[in-house]
């Protein structure tokens, strides 16, 4: 729903379900998928309907670069992890699909290669989690444009520590700012030897948790695949590409 925090994601079969009770029938509904053109209709042109939805894909024209490889590989983002356990990340099950957690990254003015994507973990309660990478433009401060052209899945089963994500192979080429992101996608199987209690908890729950430098920076995060984007300074997760320049 376009502008709050409530939506969803289809299945591998392109099937969804979405709750739109207390909502206006003026509202906003939109879908997007990476590489389409994304559609927005009003609730109540889809509303007691069985509708079926499909989005064209999007022609992109590339930017011409001109690279010339070093051989030099640079890191750029966060490695740096604040101690006492400081965090950030999501819990439940089905309550965070959609959420995104982003990091702003600037390239240079020179074209750079991303190698790969780097994230800590700090705990997480899940057999099985499924992230979607996106890459993002900047405009006015907030990630904007998405400038991958195909999806970038991350499944993760590690219960922490630092995951590398290798992007060698997508060919990806960028400079000046950008976000890299996550986001939820979906989860297989609650480990409850795993559960984490967090904000004071009494008891432990499920939940995926990032390491926080506390010292520096800015990330981003949303609650949901069409909330508003929030701009948290003086803290970033621990996440960073390897480029070649």
């Amino acid at each position: 729903m376009v502008g709050t925090s409530r939506g969803t994601i289809t299945n591998e079969q392109g099937l969804f379900k979405l709750r739109i009770d207390k909502l206006s029938i003026d509202s906003r509904i939109r879908f997007s998928m990476i590489g389409y053109e994304s559609q927005t209709f009003a609730l109540s042109e889809l509303k007691n309907q069985k509708n079926s939805i499909e989005l064209k894909r999007r022609s992109t024209e590339l930017k011409v670069v001109t690279v010339k490889p070093t051989g030099k590989s640079k890191i750029i983002g966060t490695k740096k992890i604040s101690r006492f356990g400081v965090v950030c990340g999501w819990g439940g099950t089905d309550f965070a699909k959609g959420h995104e957690i982003g990091l702003p990254l600037d390239l240079g003015n020179n074209t750079v290669k991303i190698e790969s994507f780097n994230f800590r973990v700090y705990k997480q309660s899940f057999d099985t989690i499924l992230f979607r990478l996106h890459i993002r433009s900047i405009k006015d401060g907030l990630p904007d444009e998405e400038l991958l052209r195909e999806e970038i899945f991350i499944s993760l089963s590690d219960y922490k520590g630092w995951q590398q994500i290798d992007l060698t192979t997508y060919d990806l080429y960028e400079r000046g700012t950008i976000v890299i992101s996550i986001e939820w996608v979906k989860i297989s199987g609650v480990n409850e030897q795993n559960l984490v209690k967090v904000n004071r908890s009494k008891q432990p729950t499920a939940n995926v948790l990032f390491n926080l430098n506390t010292k520096d920076g800015t990330f981003y995060m949303r609650r949901g695949s069409e909330a508003k984007w929030q701009k948290i300074e003086n803290q970033s997760p621990c996440f960073y590409i390897i480029v070649q320049e």
